[in-house]
């Protein structure tokens, strides 16, 4: 595609640490640039308890195995989610239990959540979707009254915030995104972070193998043994290389992002006046990163017609999720609580367009030109 949907951001600055890394080999076990990532949400995210992963997927793998998620637990969680929001409690055994959507975010509707509850209920599944947060005044509200985990999925939402608070602040355990698709990037790899102080004996066992490893090597165990389930989690140095460089320049990557994200709704919003198109309109207290940004049409038969259209001008726009309670597996492995009364019918009509750190604004003009011609 002449615009394609998306370019993994790359400042320029990226190598000096890469090469680096390579020309010294110590660094792969002494690993510092894990440890200055790891610092780095410390000191400027307030998350003292962040640590590297393979992948948002493994993060959420090693949430469930901290929680001791069960066969039969039930987690509560939106349907408009990528896949390994489900597996990973699948994995585990538990019911995912799927309820409704707001229709201008696409966030969880919290209002919901309460009627999914029952004494099967160990923990909600949020997703900051765009970067822009959920309601976590509420569904904090609801977690404390009946004693459960809330998991904060904010693969999305690096740099973003919800009043004064950075997101990934709003769960027991949050986890995080830097594959090749998310602002922040090293081409593959994710975090987590605990919050909640009584997971991190059981965290680390499942983050060391399945092993003692830690307390092992602090002195407060006598051998090193296999303890419990466990996997190769941590993220590799080499990657944690190229991630360092671009938390350093998060401003002024997320501040693109942005910039590109204020000019699309600028240009298009005399289409959504026109009742043409409706456009993203985040809430005022959420300071979102722009991770994407979305348009819904009339219905999925215009949007698809839009899709044709705009890749005969060679412009690459994508939908999103599939929902996950009428997928084939999410048919055996979920159920639906509630009415879906916006998750299907607003999935069909969003389309993402093209939006990425090195777009020019002669590329994105041209893609509001394209959508101006389609809609005249």
């Amino acid at each position: 595609m002449k615009i394609p949907f998306f370019k993994t951001a790359i400042t320029g600055e990226e190598q000096k640490y890469i090469s680096q890394t390579l020309a010294d080999g110590k660094f792969f076990a002494e690993r510092p640039f894990i440890a200055k990532c790891e610092t780095w949400f410390a000191k400027n995210h307030g998350l003292s308890n962040f640590f590297l992963t393979k992948s948002c997927t493994h993060s959420l793998e090693l949430a469930a195995l901290a929680l001791d998620i069960k066969t039969g637990d039930e987690v509560i969680m939106p349907s408009f989610a990528f896949v390994a929001c489900a597996n990973a409690f699948a994995l585990r055994g538990a019911i995912c239990v799927f309820v409704d959507v707001h229709p201008d975010g696409m966030a969880i509707d919290e209002t919901k959540i309460e009627a999914a509850i029952t004494n099967k209920t160990k923990a909600i599944l949020t997703l900051n979707y765009a970067g822009v947060a959920c309601n976590y005044e509420a569904i904090k509200r609801i977690a404390d009254k009946h004693q459960l985990y809330i998991i904060e999925d904010n693969a999305h939402g690096v740099g973003a915030k919800q009043g004064d608070k950075f997101l990934g602040n709003f769960g027991d355990v949050s986890t995080f995104s830097f594959d090749h698709l998310k602002n922040i990037s090293c081409g593959q790899g994710g975090g987590i972070a605990i919050k909640n102080e009584k997971l991190l004996e059981n965290f680390f066992v499942h983050y060391e193998f399945g092993t003692n490893r830690r307390n092992f090597f602090k002195g407060k165990a006598d051998r090193y043994e296999w303890k419990n389930l466990g996997s190769n989690f941590p993220l590799s140095e080499l990657n944690a290389a190229m991630l360092f460089s671009q938390l350093e320049n998060i401003e002024k990557i997320n501040g693109r992002f942005v910039e590109l994200w204020n000019l699309y709704h600028e240009k298009l919003d005399n289409l959504q006046t026109q009742g043409k198109i409706t456009l993203p309109n985040p809430p005022i207290e959420s300071i979102h990163n722009a991770h994407c940004f979305f348009i819904k049409t009339k219905d999925e038969e215009e949007r698809n017609a839009l899709v044709k259209f705009l890749t005969g001008k060679e412009i690459s726009a994508q939908f999103h999720y599939t929902p996950l309670h009428s997928s084939e597996f999410g048919l055996k492995a979920g159920k639906f609580s509630g009415e879906d009364v916006f998750t299907t019918s607003e999935s069909k009509r969003l389309l993402r367009l093209p939006l990425y750190y090195n777009m020019s604004i002669t590329e994105l003009e041209e893609v509001v030109s394209a959508l101006l011609s389609f809609y005249k």
